[in-house]
């Protein structure tokens, strides 16, 4: 910068062809040799093309070119990084999108590439994704699909919670059908297998005297209750 100020009447700084190819005299090294070649063909192509060496695109165009290929890597890297940490937040699937098509952009990747669309549903609630993948048939195959889907799912949710529809099973319990069975054949402390695997203090005798000779309610289809089956438990 001291050089351009004292020499700033000079050729080299006036005309902007010359200053392009000063700077690019100054740099070598491995790191940018192969570049500083490709720019000074550049450069020299414009020449042939007939533009002018005070043309200022030639100083903008250089200067882009350097920041695309240096100073722009290390945004990718942390780009990229962010990336790899980005989940979906609560319920707020438009703000995980946003961002992460901002990243994308960040880091230079192409939503088309199937390593994007994977990266995307890694970072869905695992809810969110066991919805999708239980409505949609077939799965979404292209990231505009995931996103759409995912966006549609989730307003899903919001509607039947806002209506009080919305009910949160603990995992592995009895689904609705299995609790009117149960309460029919009076299992009143009723649990699925996998909810005894996990309680080893449950005791199906504490449920009845006679429990040996009590029915599991199956998780039929409430639709075709009078047609569903039981199996005895021996």
């Amino acid at each position: 910068m001291s050089y351009e100020i004292v020499n700033g009447d000079s050729q080299q700084f006036t005309t902007l062809f010359l200053k392009v190819a000063l700077c690019l005299s100054y740099m070598n090294g491995p790191k940018v040799d192969s570049w500083a070649r490709y720019q000074r063909i550049w450069l020299k192509d414009q020449k042939t093309l007939g533009v002018s060496m005070m043309d200022r695109s030639l100083w903008d165009d250089f200067e882009a070119n350097f920041r695309r290929a240096y100073t722009d890597q290390d945004t990718k890297l942390m780009a990229y990084s962010k990336l790899n940490e980005l989940k979906m937040m609560g319920s707020d699937i438009d703000s995980y999108i946003t961002e992460f098509d901002h990243l994308i952009d960040e880091a230079g990747y192409s939503k088309q590439d199937i390593g994007v669309m994977q990266k995307f549903k890694e970072g869905l609630q695992p809810s969110l994704i066991r919805e999708i993948l239980t409505h949609v048939v077939p799965a979404p195959t292209t990231l505009a699909a995931w996103r759409q889907k995912a966006r549609e799912r989730q307003t899903v949710y919001k509607e039947l919670k806002n209506a009080g529809l919305h009910q949160k099973h603990q995992q592995g319990g009895p689904t609705p059908t299995q609790k009117k069975w149960a309460q029919k054949l009076g299992l009143h402390n009723y649990q699925t297998p996998a909810q005894r695997a996990t309680n080893p203090q449950y005791s199906p005798a504490s449920q009845s005297s006679n429990w040996r000779n009590q029915v599991v309610p199956m998780d039929v289809d409430a639709g075709n209750m009078d047609n569903s089956r039981y199996v005895l438990k021996i």
